[in-house]
């Protein structure tokens, strides 16, 4: 990607502040009006193009007009690899905490702490397992990133379903065990079309429940066997195995064909259930907490957290960071979370009316999105990532496609990714 793509590009305007948790009437604005342009780089967390107009264009335009933005999305073709090895670094990334990982390993991120001090921001005001999440990508200390949003775990249902067969609905609090059973109640075959009852996600979802680690760095090993493991593949494998449960695609099979009774899913589902409203296609769901473990009772999911970086050859950090200030400020978020992007900011204010803006929310169980807490998120090294990519066949291809024994595909799964981890270590030397 050279600078006549990105010149291409849509340019969005866009500002800068100070403060991330502070007011947006207490940013000074910038006596300095020269024209200043930025380019924000998307990777690995969803934002939609009316989101960063609504969320970041729009209140920065208003505090300062002379900085322009460039959106540039994730391909094949810009990856952080392509764009270091281009010299073509942007100033701002918006994206999972994996992609502070990507960034990092190339050296190319700016370390937040001293324009955090420069600007007396209290971080104290974001979600604790957020910035222990970030902070956990520093080997010294850095900080390389400020939350933005964070992206929630629940249980959504559809109610036509459950009162079509007289079922009593979900409710908060319910551990895996217990959402299974209510399963079996709902996966049928009726007049010819098959009802399905839960689709849980992804097992390496639920494994984050129990913080169970896969890679230990002081033996440079894969650590994919042992009985929590074998515990977390049988507790998924028994909703693959109700019998006639097989819903495939859980998002085509819940919002399209509708007939899904339960998913497991991220808040982000909120709006697609938007769109359905707006297409006059509404549905009627409603949703819970995330299923839990008792053994790690009110833990509904790992941290996924949205987050803001600058890269580290930007040439104007200063006026970016004011970027980051500004859309993190407690008036932003408030309205960001009016439209059901959850706020980062554990400050009441921001909290306030979650989901207001959406009409598919109206009369919905919003308390389910605050019953459970998140735990911080596992893995943040690339071995561990190597790791973890052999969870899911392990259990798809292997325990549920082929009936192998589980205790047989975690012992599998664990060999191809030490020898994986093996070629990696090589190569870093």
């Amino acid at each position: 990607m050279n600078k006549k793509q990105i010149a291409m590009l849509l340019t969005i305007a866009a500002m800068t502040g100070t403060g991330c948790s502070t007011k947006s009437s207490d940013i000074p604005v910038t006596s300095n009006d020269e024209p200043v342009q930025l380019v924000l780089y998307q990777r690995g967390a969803n934002i939609s193009d009316e989101e960063v107009q609504a969320l970041i264009v729009e209140p920065v335009k208003k505090k300062y007009p002379n900085i322009s933005i460039t959106l540039v999305r994730t391909d094949t073709t810009n990856t952080p690899q392509t764009l270091v090895a281009n010299d073509n670094l942007p100033d701002i990334v918006f994206g999972s905490p994996d992609v502070i990982r990507q960034f990092k390993e190339l050296n190319a991120l700016e370390d937040l702490t001293s324009l955090v001090k420069l600007n007396n921001v209290d971080l104290n005001a974001f979600e604790p397992t957020a910035v222990e999440t970030i902070r956990a990508y520093g080997d010294q200390g850095q900080l390389y990133a400020i939350p933005f949003s964070i992206n929630f775990p629940a249980l959504f249902y559809n109610k036509d379903l459950f009162d079509k067969f007289g079922v009593p609905y979900p409710k908060d609090g319910m551990t895996w065990e217990e959402t299974t059973e209510l399963a079996k109640k709902m996966t049928r075959m009726e007049n010819g079309q098959q009802y399905y009852g839960l689709h849980p996600a992804g097992v390496d979802r639920m494994a984050g429940q129990l913080s169970l680690s896969t890679y230990n760095p002081t033996t440079k090993k894969a650590t994919l066997t042992g009985d929590e493991w074998i515990h977390i593949f049988k507790e998924h494998k028994a909703i693959w195995d109700i019998p006639g449960n097989k819903p495939g695609n859980n998002i085509k099979t819940f919002e399209v064909d509708r007939t899904l009774a339960m998913m497991a899913a991220m808040g982000a589902r909120l709006g697609e259930f938007e769109e359905l409203h707006n297409q006059g296609n509404p549905m009627n769901w409603d949703m819970v907490s995330h299923p839990t473990f008792p053994e790690a009772p009110r833990i509904g999911a790992e941290l996924d957290v949205h987050v803001l970086m600058l890269t580290a050859t930007g040439k104007n950090k200063d006026a970016a960071f004011k970027v980051l200030q500004v859309v993190t400020d407690v008036t932003n978020q408030h309205e960001m979370n009016k439209r059901g992007r959850l706020t980062s900011l554990i400050d009441p204010k921001a909290k306030q009316d979650f989901g207001v803006n959406l009409k598919s929310l109206k009369g919905k169980n919003i308390d389910a999105i605050f019953y459970n807490k998140n735990g911080v998120r596992r893995g943040i090294d690339k071995y561990s990532q190597i790791a973890s990519t052999q969870i899911g066949p392990a259990m798809n291809q292997k325990v549920l496609a082929n009936n192998v024994d589980i205790i047989t595909a975690l012992r599998e799964a664990e060999e191809l990714a030490n020898k994986e981890i093996e070629k990696e270590l090589a190569n870093s030397k």
